[in-house]
């Protein structure tokens, strides 16, 4: 972390109705600016998925990863669907967002360095909007 006062400065893109909706959120969850707001999500992110890193490699964990993805995107949904044929998945749920956006549900039980593994495919996939995960439950390999 930087020192106390010390601040820098970072930017990412993103397309207007998403920069309007952190606008709007800023001021419904009262924070001061879209900064503390990003701050706040993003050490919630790194909380998260630092839960995943201390799991064991060989443990067998059962996950739900929700991916949005642009269903016109023929590149994506096939980079998507073979990144879903290397792993243990137990169930998929597909669901039509928008008239261009998909949601996917996986569940996947798998042993932890395989979902870990998946994560980073998945965010490899240019197409893809969206990824977030949930750890439903650890058994021991």
């Amino acid at each position: 972390m930087a020192s106390k006062g010390l601040r820098e400065t970072i930017t990412f893109s993103c397309d207007p109705k998403f920069k309007k909706l952190i606008t709007t959120k800023v001021k419904e969850f009262g924070y001061q600016n879209k900064s503390q707001m990003i701050r706040d999500a993003l050490q919630n992110f790194f909380e998260s998925e630092k839960g995943l890193e201390n799991i064991e490699d060989s443990m067998k964990i059962t996950v739900i990863i929700s991916v949005v993805y642009d269903h016109h995107d023929l590149n994506t949904i096939s980079q998507f669907i073979e990144a879903q044929h290397d792993l243990n998945l137990s169930y998929s749920y597909h669901h039509h967002m928008q008239p261009d956006e998909c949601l996917e549900n996986l569940i996947v039980k798998d042993e932890a360095k395989n979902i870990r593994f998946l994560l980073k495919k998945l965010r490899t996939i240019q197409g893809i909007k969206y990824i977030s995960l949930q750890l439903v439950s650890r058994t021991q390999a």
